[in-house]
């Protein structure tokens, strides 16, 4: 009985561990802020989050367009996701998502650049009736990587 007890007690604390914490600028190191107002120049009103990997992503609108880039600890730049519009997916990204997922609705679009790697990505959420996926593709059309969830019901 104290197992059943403690492994529910591990069960419902692991939806709060893997969501992102918000946090005041305050609560942020000022190396990461600074490497951000470096990297970003001009932008405002930025959004802070602690992930669940220990990384700051900060979240803000540029020319009116999401944006959200990652930092970890010491402001060194890791990564920055930019919403796109369906129709700035390159062609070949398209055809694979039309061939490979046919059944599915994109629900999300980015583009993704990433510190280590010269090539932009695209980062693509799909749906269907019973999942959400998430999908990572070179501009030729290559999956590069795929996760899947099941969708909540509302």
């Amino acid at each position: 009985m104290d197992r059943i007890l403690g492994l529910l007690i591990v069960l419902a604390a692991i939806p709060s561990i893997a969501l992102a914490q918000q946090l005041s600028a305050d609560n942020v190191p000022p190396v990461v802020r600074q490497a951000c107002e470096a990297k970003f120049s001009g932008v405002r009103k930025v959004e802070w989050k602690l992930k669940s990997d220990h990384n700051y992503e900060a979240e803000f609108k540029r020319n009116g367009v999401e944006v959200a880039a990652k930092f970890d600890a010491n402001g060194r730049w890791l990564e920055t996701e930019t919403t796109v519009t369906r129709a700035k997916l390159p062609v070949d990204v398209r055809t694979t998502i039309s061939r490979q997922f046919g059944g599915y609705k994109i629900i999300e679009t980015q583009t993704v650049e990433r510190f280590d790697q010269k090539q932009l990505l695209y980062e693509v959420h799909l749906e269907d009736m019973k999942e959400v996926l998430k999908t990572l593709f070179e501009e030729n059309g290559t999956l590069r990587s795929q996760s899947s969830k099941p969708k909540r019901r509302t």
